[in-house]
């Protein structure tokens, strides 16, 4: 995501929703400063996984995420 995006839901730090093939149940795992966090609950599985759509539709494209880094790269020389 570009600067341009703002202030979002991921800003202090990395999260990510595990899924497993064998039908064990997802699981949530947080970055903190004060370490990591594992989710279990459902609900707290869905509120991860709304978090994720919302940065979704903060982020670019694939296409416009190359086309900024070739920008980038292109002023650097």
């Amino acid at each position: 995501m570009t600067l341009a995006a703002g202030a979002h839901l991921a800003v202090h730090g990395g999260f990510d929703v595990l899924t497993f093939s064998d039908g064990d149940p997802p699981l949530g795992y947080i970055e903190t400063l004060a370490g990591e966090l594992f989710l279990e609950s459902p609900e707290e599985i869905r509120r991860l996984t709304g978090v994720f759509e919302h940065l979704l539709s903060l982020a670019l494209s694939p296409r416009e995420s190359t086309r900024l880094i070739q920008e980038k790269k292109d002023g650097l020389g």
